[in-house]
């Protein structure tokens, strides 16, 4: 098994995440509580081909434990990758997840992703025929990362179809593929998939906050919670809820702990994004305007970013050249950033009892 799951203690997931789970955000994560990560998806075709995007994004700081997730259309073109990254990121990369539930369209629209699931039953390129090609190419454990249907009885049937094809555990987003990420994440459905099988089952959907997980664990009694959107620009909110099942109350966090631990993971995040030359493969502006959803005065700390270096044109610079400009910009962002927590603690006064945890 890929993580020791524990009944008493569940595991708390970073999802993948296109654009957000780089190799230095899934370490800061990690350092916020994060029990175990994911790459950003890495398309089987691309990899087989020689794209250098898995060995530039794929790694993981420090060694730490980590999933690779791979997106394709082709169980013999899935598979042959999954052999190629495991070679690359062993031992780190404890677990090879297959993307079967992305709802975009640019990635559906190629066959893969949530596509997948539209496969008959038996068929070679079906979820099952995948993870089976896919076991049968690498010793290192293999998931599957799906959708629902509307049909309880065929999400059932695919759940199912996906262990005794040999997949070590599966995350479920309980969201059908037509819904994309609009309305509410069915949980019912996940909690009748975990007492159907035998392996680990990570629900996937609207875990945001403490209340959201605890109720989950009610209803479902999952091996694993994974969170994704919430956690964009916002890995502190590992710490909330990692602070929750192990003190089972939340935090005693002010807004000022909230916009102090912010600034704290955005810093960090720069730090590593510099130390591992990430900045060439990173909108650093785009990424710095997550970190400020919810803050105090978000609007105004996005309209300064906004205002920097807008006139700087980067369509031909090297990666040296865009790793510097970047640099430059994430080190001014820093300041605003520093402002704006300076203000924060003046207006909103003292650091709460759980403040750095």
């Amino acid at each position: 098994m890929f993580y020791d799951f524990n009944p008493k203690k569940p595991v708390l997931f970073l999802a993948p995440m296109a654009d957000v789970t780089n190799p230095a955000f899934r370490f800061v994560a990690h350092g916020c509580g994060a029990d175990f990560t994911y790459s950003e998806m890495i398309h089987s075709d691309g990899f087989n081909h020689g794209d250098p995007y898995a060995k530039n994004r794929g790694f993981s700081i420090d060694g730490v434990p980590y999933g690779v997730q791979i997106v394709g259309s082709d169980s013999e073109l899935i598979a042959k990758a999954a052999a190629g990254l495991e070679k690359m990121f062993s031992p780190a990369a404890k677990v090879i997840d297959i993307n079967m539930g992305c709802p975009s369209p640019p990635i559906t629209k190629t066959g893969c992703g949530a596509a997948l699931m539209a496969q008959d039953f038996g068929a070679e390129n079906h979820p099952a025929s995948i993870i089976r090609r896919v076991c049968e190419m690498i010793e290192t454990p293999v998931t599957a990362k799906i959708r629902i249907y509307n049909d309880d009885e065929k999400t059932l049937r695919l759940a199912k179809s996906l262990e005794d094809a040999g997949t070590s555990a599966i995350t479920v987003h309980g969201r059908t593929r037509g819904q994309m990420y609009s309305g509410n994440a069915n949980w019912e459905i996940i909690a009748k998939i975990k007492k159907e099988l035998s392996i680990p089952v990570i629900l996937n959907g609207d875990i945001v906050d403490e209340k959201s997980l605890q109720t989950a664990m009610d209803l479902t009694n999952c091996d694993g919670y994974m969170v994704g959107r919430a956690a964009i620009g916002n890995p502190s909110v590992f710490r909330r809820l990692k602070f929750y099942l192990e003190n089972g109350e939340p935090a005693n966090m002010s807004q000022t702990d909230d916009f102090s631990n912010r600034v704290d993971d955005f810093n960090r995040y720069f730090f590593f994004l510099q130390k591992y030359d990430l900045l060439p493969h990173v909108n650093i502006r785009a990424h710095a305007q997550w970190f400020t959803k919810g803050l105090p005065y978000s609007r105004e700390m996005r309209l300064k970013i906004n205002d920097l270096h807008k006139d700087v044109r980067i369509r031909h610079f090297s990666d040296d050249e865009l790793a510097e400009e970047r640099s430059a910009l994430a080190f001014e962002i820093s300041g605003i950033f520093a402002e704006y927590n300076e203000k924060c603690a003046l207006e909103y006064g003292k650091i709460g009892d759980n403040a750095s945890f």
